[in-house]
């Protein structure tokens, strides 16, 4: 079924004239400008994000398998906050740093916190090209504080259904296309069911972000533009701008129940560093009225380690057991110590990294956008050991993970010069989730570290239905 469809898709585009490349050119064009699918530069700059012209067509049973699955990972993920506090060898593999450990102690200081909310994204190397059941599935990372594509998910998907509208949907008969699960509903529904849980009568929502930096996504302020549609009083701020009331938490003359943070907790302890005041959102978390809560600080890739180690076996059950043994890659935080190998042989961790550098990646541990990963089939022996060298000396802020293999696909997409061409591309994706559905994000590039911030795109997604 996909694979037909994939096909005259790619029939279709060959198909069109010049003139009608022009217009679906331009049409392409005001969808982006006008739904604000950009990405700014560090200066501030903004370019428009590349996409592809072919969706990924996902069929319902698929979306059913991988919100299943994506949200027993979570729920692993959810019990790794409390073993972190019961469990020192869990806090030597994912260290905090000293700063960050005084925020987590304040704000679990009398127990641990009750409903923790976590509104994440769970990156995999699942393609849905034109195969029609989707195999190897492995994870990648976990990202669970200000994630990325809540807004460009469904504008993206958005643009490109319009375009195909027209000229080929109709050809596809029986089968239609529809969105999927909209992010930023998922979201909306996360925070209006913890506001209740807390016991917040209203719904006032901030979105924070940092607004020291120029550079990244656009999705804040569309978000908060987006909640005012769905009649949820809400504004972008930056933390600074947080004050208190009596026991009330206020942004400018607005009592606010909930805060949605864009930031990592070492971006806030910087700001505070700076001489501003960050008491108020540590109230903020201390009253459990933001979104992603302390527990989203803990997404460090060597999270992996605690499930794909046999040393902590024992704190999982067999089902969890079965579940990271097929999806979680190899992972081991980078430094001198012995450790067990893929195949559960005690290892010394550095001469075995060395060794098999052709099945291993090396990433840092906690930083985001693609930054400084090393492929060890893609270097020689000696940028290897050199960057084995560098990642040894950032004490614990390196992992060595075993390489998961990310499939390229041909997508048509428009060049710069007006033309349609086809392309072969490394494809990744990323999952959020709440309770009930799943938004699919997903990614290209020439780059096997595939990431919108190192000039990567989009890739539109639809449902496929019969």
């Amino acid at each position: 079924m996909r694979k037909q469809i994939v096909q005259k898709l790619s029939r279709y585009f060959n198909s069109l004239k010049a003139r009608e490349i022009r217009d679906l050119s331009r049409a392409l064009n005001q969808e982006i400008q006008r739904l604000n699918i950009h990405y700014l530069n560090d200066s501030g700059n903004r370019r428009d994000i590349k996409l592809v012209l072919r969706p990924w067509f996902i069929k319902p049973k698929e979306l059913a398998f991988f919100h299943r699955l994506i949200y027993a990972f979570k729920a692993a993920n959810h019990k790794l906050f409390a073993l972190y506090l019961a469990d020192a060898r869990i806090r030597e593999i994912m260290p905090l740093r000293r700063q960050e450990w005084k925020w987590f102690q304040l704000i679990n200081k009398h127990r641990l916190q009750r409903h923790q909310v976590v509104f994440g994204r769970w990156d995999t190397n699942v393609s849905f090209d034109e195969r029609e059941n989707i195999t190897d599935i492995k994870f990648l990372e976990t990202n669970t504080v200000g994630i990325g594509g809540i807004h460009y998910i469904p504008v993206v998907s958005e643009a490109i259904k319009k375009l195909l509208k027209t000229g080929f949907e109709k050809t596809i008969h029986p089968y239609s296309l529809r969105f999927q699960a909209d992010p930023r509903q998922l979201l909306a529904e996360e925070i209006k069911l913890h506001a209740r849980r807390i016991g917040r009568r209203g719904l006032n929502v901030a979105f924070l972000e940092n607004r020291d930096y120029a550079g990244g996504t656009v999705e804040i302020p569309e978000l908060s533009k987006y909640f005012l549609k769905l009649g949820i009083n809400a504004l972008a701020a930056d933390p600074r701008q947080l004050h208190l009331k009596g026991k009330e938490i206020y942004c400018r003359d607005t009592r606010i129940d909930i805060m949605y943070r864009d930031s990592e907790l070492q971006e806030l302890i910087d700001i505070e560093r700076k001489g501003h005041n960050m008491e108020v959102l540590k109230r903020a978390f201390i009253n459990n009225q933001v979104i992603s809560s302390i527990e989203g600080e803990l997404d460090h890739k060597s999270g992996f380690e605690i499930f794909s180690s046999p040393e902590f076996s024992r704190l999982f059950t067999a089902q969890e057991r079965a579940l990271f043994k097929k999806y979680i890659p190899w992972t081991r935080l980078l430094k001198e110590r012995k450790t067990t190998d893929t195949q559960s042989r005690i290892v010394d961790l550095v001469p075995y990294v060395i060794k098999h550098k052709d099945a291993l990646t090396i990433k840092p541990n906690r930083a985001y956008g693609g930054k400084g990963v090393v492929i060890g089939h893609t270097v020689d022996k000696k940028k290897w050991q050199e960057y084995i060298v560098k990642a040894l000396s950032a004490r614990d802020e390196y992992v060595a993970q075993s390489f998961v293999n990310i499939r390229e696909e041909t997508f048509p997409w428009l060049t710069p010069d007006g033309r349609i061409t086809f392309d072969k591309f490394y494809s990744v994706s990323g999952f959020v989730v709440n309770h009930h559905s799943t938004a699919v994000l997903g990614r290209f590039s020439k780059e096997m570290v595939v990431n919108v911030a190192r000039k990567g795109g989009i890739i539109p997604t639809l449902v496929l239905e019969a």
